[in-house]
């Protein structure tokens, strides 16, 4: 019994230890902390500010000089700018999946419909 408390106590006391170095994924922990509220306000709070003024908050803060860097440095980092016949075929393959599963559940409904 002492083992099963401890672990959901370490449980509730570490969830915040990976979800804080993870992107946003959507996870139990993450909307337990607030994340998806965070990560939606975000969004619209950007939104908001490009519709009102014409640019992003990241062009507010940076020059021009220091935009272009900051686009070279994510470009260099995205790995479908280094290797585009990789991520043509991880999208090639995601398509196939999603036409496999579509398919799958078209005849799963309409099994259930008969």
């Amino acid at each position: 019994m002492r083992k099963i408390i401890g672990l959901v106590l370490s449980g509730f006391l570490l969830s915040g230890c990976y979800a804080s170095s993870l992107t946003y994924v959507g996870t139990g922990a993450g909307i337990v902390q607030g994340k998806s509220i965070q990560s939606v306000a975000t969004q619209g709070a950007s939104l908001a500010i490009k519709k009102e003024t014409g640019k992003g908050p990241l062009e507010h803060i940076l020059s021009q000089n220091q935009i272009k860097t900051y686009n070279a440095t994510k470009a260099k980092l995205n790995p479908c700018e280094q290797t585009p016949e990789l991520c043509s075929k991880i999208n090639l393959r995601v398509a196939v999946i999603n036409n496999i599963l579509k398919n799958k559940s078209k005849t799963v409904v309409h099994k259930n419909s008969n």
